[in-house]
């Protein structure tokens, strides 16, 4: 038994092998092929994720700028009730049919266009009583929000409109730094005066209101402005600048460029009926 042992041992090491260097680069290339395919499939899946990705935020964008966009510019010149045109507006130059909306021209054809807005606010408080000639009684100063001296205020009656001034304010009462133009009836309504301005920021590629971004990745705002004419006062032609027209300015086209990189880049558009001036 002891003298066969080392026979045994030395057949059985004999018997034992390793890979040669073919069938090691061979492994090496197949493995290679495998995680070529993977990172492959790995970039695509990311490239794609990234794409629909960006397409989603622009998509965003573009439906929020819309969205502020329409609800602002259709309630230009908001009078409270009536037709901001056939009113009898007694603060002329501050809210009338020639401010309620003024273009902002970009510098050239490539420029984004801007637009500012004057109107009503969508809170509207109701006129109780009137004590005094600069004497407003509100039925409840809440709509309004915190009212202080120094704010502007629009009141209309659906047949005029005038603007004031708070100058002190008691509980409901509010007593104006100047006295009403005319006596306004118990049930007219009393809104705070808003103005609106939108512009593109080409620097950081925001849409601004009032200053502050709203929408991201726009690059352009482009305008174009219905001018009313004949006796139904339809939209006849749209004019990049309606100069002296603007008060007949019933409809505004709107087209936004909204990018993210340099591969997505979407238009959107948009024609938008004044509230207050339509037929």
């Amino acid at each position: 038994m002891r003298k066969q042992a080392p026979y045994r041992h030395a057949q059985a090491f004999g018997r034992q092998r390793g890979i040669s260097l073919i069938e090691l680069m061979i492994g090496i290339a197949l493995s290679l092929l495998v995680l070529t395919a993977v990172v492959y499939v790995f970039a695509g899946s990311r490239a794609s994720y990234r794409h629909q990705e960006s397409f989603s935020a622009v998509q965003e964008s573009g439906r929020i700028a819309l969205e502020l966009l329409t609800r602002d510019i259709r309630m230009a010149g908001n009078p409270g009730c009536g037709n901001l045109t056939f009113l009898n507006h007694l603060s002329p130059g501050i809210f009338d049919n020639g401010v309620a909306i003024t273009p902002a021209l970009g510098a050239s054809a490539a420029a984004p266009d801007g637009i500012t807005l004057v109107r009503g606010s969508a809170a509207v408080a109701v006129l109780a009583a009137s004590p005094a000639s600069n004497q407003l009684q509100l039925s409840a100063v809440a709509p309004l929000g915190a009212v202080a001296a120094g704010d502007r205020l629009l009141l209309s009656d659906c047949a005029s409109t005038q603007v004031v001034t708070v100058n002190a304010i008691a509980g409901n009462l509010l007593t104006l730094s100047a006295p009403l133009a005319r006596q306004y009836r118990p049930g007219s309504q009393v809104m705070r005066l808003e103005t609106v301005v939108y512009a593109v920021n080409v620097a950081t590629m925001e849409l601004q209101r009032n200053g502050q971004a709203v929408a991201a990745g726009v690059r352009d705002m482009q305008l174009l402005y219905g001018i009313a004419g004949g006796v139904g006062r339809s939209v006849t032609r749209y004019v990049e600048n309606p100069g002296a027209d603007v008060d007949s300015v019933v409809a505004v086209k709107l087209q936004l460029n909204v990018a993210d990189g340099a591969e997505i880049n979407m238009p959107f558009t948009s024609t938008i009926t004044l509230r207050n001036r339509a037929p």
